[in-house]
C-alpha cells in the first residue's frame, strides 16, 4: 500500500475518534437540582427528569411533588425541583387524621393546610423542621364556649383543648363530688356548653315522734261513757339518718341509711265503763240538782267533808249511799251516778235528806 493511502486512512480514523468524543461531551447537560429546598448543580447524560432523579438515587413516593414531570425531556441548563412529602399525624380539636405535606417546617405545614388563624395552640414550635419520616402535630383552635359555674353564665374564648383544660385555665377547681356536663377529657368545639354542678353529699339525722297507743280496760263497775285515764300516754322518738345530695343548693336525692328508736312510746291506759247507764226517775224531773250539788259540795263529784263522813256531790254518808244501791266510795263515782242515786234518795225520803240545802232543789 502506498504511503499516501495509509495516511488518508489514518486521517479518517482519527477524525472519527475525535468526532465521537466531541459528540459524547456535547451530549452532557448541566441541571440545577433542588431537593427539599437545597439546590446543587448536576452534570448528567439523562434524557428525562425521571432518569436524572434515578441517577441521583432519589426514589419518588406517592405524595412527592416533582417539577417538571418525570417524563419531561432534559435540556442543558434546566432546573428540576423535588419536594418530598412528609406524613403528619394531625389532630385538630381532638379529631385525628393522617395528611401529607411537602413543607419543611411546622410553619409551612400550617400554611399548606390552611391554618392561618392567630391564637392556635400547637404541640410543636412553628419553627421546628419536619423530618422526612414525619411527625405528630396537635392543633387546638380558638373557640367560644358557654361556661356556667357558681351561678354565673358567660361566653369564654379559649384555645383549651379539653373541658378540663378550660376549667384549669379559668381557675375553677372541682371537689371530689362535683360534676360537669362534659367529660374532663372531652375535646371542645365551638359554641359548646360546659356546666359545673357543685355537689354536696352529707349525712343528716332527723328525729320524728312515734305516736303512743291507747290501751282500754273494761270496768263493769263504771257506767258507759265514764272513761278514766289511769296512765298518761307519752310519745316516743325515732332518729333516722339519711345520705342527702344537694346540687347547686337544691336537694336532689336522699337515701335512708339507718333508723333507730331513741325513746319507746308509752301507751295511754284507760278504764272504760261498761255498765248500762240508768234512766233518771221521772218523778225527779224539774228539780234543780245542780243547785243542790253547788250548795252541798260546790258541785265537785270528789268532794269530801272535813270529817270524812260525807262524800261526793250530794254529801252521801256511806250507809245512805249503799242504801240506794251504790257501791264503793260515793266520791269515786261519776257525777251521773251520784245524781241518779240522789234522785232515788229523794223519791224515797224527800228533800229533807239535805236539811240545809234541800230547798235549793226547788229554786
Amino acid at each position: 500500500m502506498r504511503r499516501s493511502l495509509q495516511l488518508s486512512l489514518f486521517a479518517l480514523v482519527l477524525v472519527g475518534l475525535v468526532g465521537g468524543t466531541l459528540a459524547f461531551f456535547l451530549a452532557q447537560k448541566s441541571v440545577a437540582l433542588t431537593v427539599d429546598g437545597q439546590t446543587r448543580d448536576v452534570g448528567t447524560y439523562a434524557g428525562t427528569v425521571g432518569e436524572v432523579l434515578e441517577e441521583e438515587g432519589l426514589t419518588l413516593a406517592a405524595h412527592d411533588v416533582v417539577l417538571p414531570a418525570t417524563d419531561h425531556a432534559l435540556s442543558d441548563g434546566d432546573a428540576v425541583v423535588l419536594n418530598r412529602a412528609r406524613p403528619l399525624e394531625l389532630t385538630v380539636d381532638g379529631v385525628s387524621r393522617e395528611v401529607h405535606v411537602t413543607a419543611l417546617s411546622v410553619e409551612e405545614a400550617l400554611d399548606q393546610l390552611g391554618f392561618r388563624t392567630d391564637g392556635l395552640v400547637l404541640s410543636a414550635s412553628r419553627a421546628e423542621r419536619l423530618p422526612l419520616e414525619g411527625m405528630q402535630l396537635t392543633i387546638t383552635t380558638p373557640k367560644d364556649v358557654v361556661l356556667v359555674a357558681d351561678g354565673q353564665e358567660r361566653v369564654v374564648t379559649t384555645a383549651a383543648a379539653t373541658a378540663g383544660d378550660l376549667l384549669a385555665e379559668q381557675g375553677i377547681a372541682l371537689s371530689e363530688t362535683d360534676r360537669t356536663s362534659l367529660y374532663l377529657e372531652q375535646g371542645l368545639l365551638n359554641r359548646m356548653r360546659l356546666q359545673v354542678y357543685r355537689v354536696q353529699v352529707s349525712e343528716v339525722t332527723e328525729t320524728a315522734p312515734i305516736a303512743h297507743g291507747r290501751v282500754e280496760t273494761a270496768n263493769a263497775e263504771a257506767f258507759e261513757g265514764d272513761d278514766e285515764v289511769t296512765q298518761q300516754g307519752v310519745d316516743g322518738e325515732q332518729a333516722t339518718t339519711y345520705r342527702v345530695t344537694v346540687v347547686d343548693g337544691q336537694e336532689t336525692s336522699r337515701e335512708q341509711l339507718s333508723s333507730t328508736v331513741t325513746r319507746a312510746p308509752v301507751d295511754e291506759q284507760v278504764t272504760v265503763g261498761t255498765k248500762a247507764r240508768p234512766a233518771n226517775s221521772p218523778t225527779a224531773d224539774g228539780l234543780n240538782w245542780a243547785a243542790l250539788a253547788a250548795c252541798e259540795s260546790g258541785g265537785r263529784p270528789d268532794a269530801v267533808s272535813s270529817t270524812g263522813k260525807y262524800r261526793g256531790m250530794y254529801q252521801f254518808s256511806q250507809a245512805t249511799w249503799n242504801g240506794v244501791g251504790g257501791t264503793g266510795d260515793p266520791a269515786a263515782a261519776s257525777a251521773d251516778e251520784q245524781t241518779y242515786r240522789a234522785q232515788l234518795l229523794y223519791n224515797r225520803s224527800g228533800a229533807g235528806q239535805w236539811p240545809h240545802c234541800g230547798p235549793r232543789l226547788f229554786g
